[in-house]
């Protein structure tokens, strides 16, 4: 067995390990902290994974504290009369309680040893199901460049220095090119066009001036606190201004589409002003600013700040199968065409995911909350779920052109905080794809893969509602209400297999097999990369247990410096464990891993150089906190 430590450990950690009373207080008072500044200003922030943990560890906390006082009052109910004698015994008995329950608490509580996971569930790959659709039936692109943004970022991940439009055009170019296999543009348009009209009985036609469409964008976070919600600016992870505009020069320049006829919305929030104002203008910010889509419809819930309308409410209206009924927005009815922009998206309400499915939530009127106990059900495999209700309705997943998923960053935690994939071929990098579709189940199974590869652990249940669309439970889904339930199939479900390359045709069982038929861009691109696997950024760590998100990278205790290098077909020789610059340990057998035990305090540099093929190397560092 490999001895991962570099030396034996030091009495000063011997004496240290003991002071986990000490750092329950600390790590209690910093989750109080952290999750009253989160949660205060914005309350459904306490959904998140990561507010769930302090919330944990804070209730935790105080209910130390309150069984501590409890205790105390009682004693000093019965002792008033020699408590000035025993002041001096009572503080030194204070100290030492405080240090051993403290000691207690953290070690059942704070559970320092791992538990076992809420998922033990390995999906089976290359086992499809339902049939697949669109004008090329199940399939899917995806198109990956890493230059789409910059690896380091400067302010905001939304603005213009972080991200490059020439290339995220023409990754857009790439999709859909690739996936109607034309070679210009017009093309891929017409023939997306084309497959639409004929599948709905209009003909063998393309697009027609004055029809009008819908782009439904997705802006979860994006309700505002108390007063004007617009001026807000944060680092949630909303849609991309960038791959919108990609898509607006296609509709426009490409197939001619009048700006007047297009609408972006999202009926259940306001379209923010750092967004509005990156699409409505060419550049932004800057001098002269030019207006690139000043008549585009921008439709949001409130309609209060310059250029947005609100939405209007229709008489058409949605019926969920769990005997919720929503109304539509005339944006939606009045379109011919719908294109849905999902984002690659964890979500916090029970490890589930946000894609496709989701993404419809903001199409209807009413508040999108009174939905989640049907959601919630939904997460459980064979329950009916809302999702398939939106894929089938006729407004909604039928009147739907393209799902076009942007996942120029993606989420692993929750559905706001943006995140560096470790996997192959992202290497500790954003993810800087695109997902082109015209098969909603399809394109949500791969950004599902692509999630669950990661390592984001969606559960089982997240996928049910892709199981329920590609072969639907009889009698169950009736949208418009009219005695018809749906009875075939949405599209084609699966999952990838792992030990194929993942730029490859066979990663899943392709038309041949009746499933899904993946086409990929951007292996140009892949370099030999070395990741962390353990620690992540900015997640808590108590005593070698991953604890979730939290605002830097904070270590308490030991842990394992886990690194693992992608991309690489021959030799790996050895990987080094530097910290600040020093070596601390050379691994040369796989898992490369090593046990950081000294005592350390304050911030560090944790840098890890891999060595392969004789002659090259491949560095990555992380910055992190580490008490003890």
């Amino acid at each position: 067995m490999k001895n991962h430590t570099h030396h034996q450990k030091s009495r000063i950690w011997e004496k240290m390990t003991g002071w986990k009373g000490i750092w329950f207080h600390i790590a209690g008072i910093i989750a109080i902290i952290w999750f009253l500044v989160r949660v205060v200003p914005k309350p459904q922030r306490a959904q998140y994974p990561c507010q769930q943990v302090a919330m944990s560890l804070s209730l935790g906390y105080i209910a130390f504290w309150s069984i501590l006082f409890t205790g105390l009052i009682v004693w000093l109910r019965t002792a008033k009369t020699r408590f000035a004698k025993t002041l001096p015994t009572i503080a030194t008995a204070f100290i030492v309680v405080f240090t051993i329950t403290g000691a207690v608490f953290a070690t059942n509580y704070l559970q320092t040893e791992p538990q076992p996971s809420a998922m033990s569930w390995d999906p089976i790959p290359k086992d499809p199901m339902g049939t697949g659709t669109g004008g090329t039936p199940g399939g899917v692109v995806w198109v990956w460049n890493p230059n789409a943004t910059e690896r380091e970022l400067t302010g905001y991940w939304w603005e213009q220095q972080n991200n490059n439009q020439e290339i995220i055009d023409q990754m857009f170019s790439l999709g859909i090119q690739g996936y109607t296999g034309t070679s210009t543009d017009v093309d891929a348009w017409g023939a997306l066009f084309t497959y639409f009209n004929e599948a709905h009985g209009n003909g063998t036609i393309g697009y027609q001036p004055g029809e009008k469409i819908a782009i439904k964008i997705n802006l979860n976070n994006a309700l505002g606190g108390v007063g004007d919600p617009y001026p807000k600016e944060d680092n949630d992870r909303d849609a991309s201004p960038y791959v919108i505009k990609a898509l607006l020069h296609q509709l426009v320049t490409v197939v001619g589409v009048a700006q007047e006829d297009i609408t972006l919305f999202d009926a259940s929030r306001p379209i923010l002003n750092y967004l509005y104002n990156r699409i409505y203008y060419k550049n932004y910010p800057a001098d002269p600013l030019i207006e690139e889509f000043p008549d585009i419809h921008y439709v949001d819930s409130l309609g209060g700040a310059t250029g947005r309308e609100q939405v209007i409410p229709s008489s058409t209206h949605l019926y969920f199968s769990d005997g919720v009924t929503r109304t539509l927005p005339t944006c939606v009815v009045e379109a011919k065409y719908i294109i849905n922009m999902p984002l690659l998206k964890r979500h916090p309400i029970n490890t589930g995911v946000t894609l496709s499915g989701k993404n419809y939530f903001g199409c209807f009127i009413e508040p999108v909350a009174d939905i989640h106990p049907y959601h919630i059900s939904g997460l459980t495999m064979g329950n009916p779920a809302p999702q398939v209700d939106l894929f089938a309705y006729e407004h909604l997943g039928g009147k739907t052109l393209l799902y076009l998923g942007d996942g120029t960053f993606a989420t692993k935690v929750d559905h706001r905080t943006i995140a560096k994939f470790q996997m192959y071929p992202f290497n500790d990098d954003w993810t800087n794809s695109l997902f082109f579709s015209q098969d909603p189940v399809a394109v949500d199974s791969v950004m599902y893969d692509f999630l669950f590869t990661e390592g984001t652990n969606p559960i089982e249940g997240a996928q049910n509602y892709l199981h329920q669309s590609a072969v639907p439970t009889p009698n169950t889904y009736d949208p418009e209400d009219d005695g018809i339930y749906l009875s075939a199939s949405l599209g084609v479900h699966e999952h990838w297999d792992r030990t194929v390359d993942i730029f490859s045709t066979e990663r899943y069982s392709g038309v041949g097999g009746d499933g899904i038929d993946y086409r990929t861009f951007g292996e140009e691109f892949v370099r030999p990369g070395v990741v962390f696997i353990n620690p992540q950024e900015k997640h808590l760590y108590l005593f070698g247990t991953d604890k979730g998100a939290f605002p830097v990278s904070l270590i308490i205790g030991k842990i394992d410096v886990e690194a693992q290098l992608n991309g690489v077909s021959g030799t790996v020789e050895k990987i080094e464990f530097y910290v600040d610059n020093k070596l601390q340990f050379s691994d040369t057998e796989a898992p490369y891993l090593w046990t950081w035990t000294k005592l350390s305090i304050f911030s560090h540099t944790v840098k890890v150089i891999a060595y392969y093929d004789a002659v090259n190397t491949t560095s990555n560092e992380i910055k992190v906190w580490k008490l003890l």
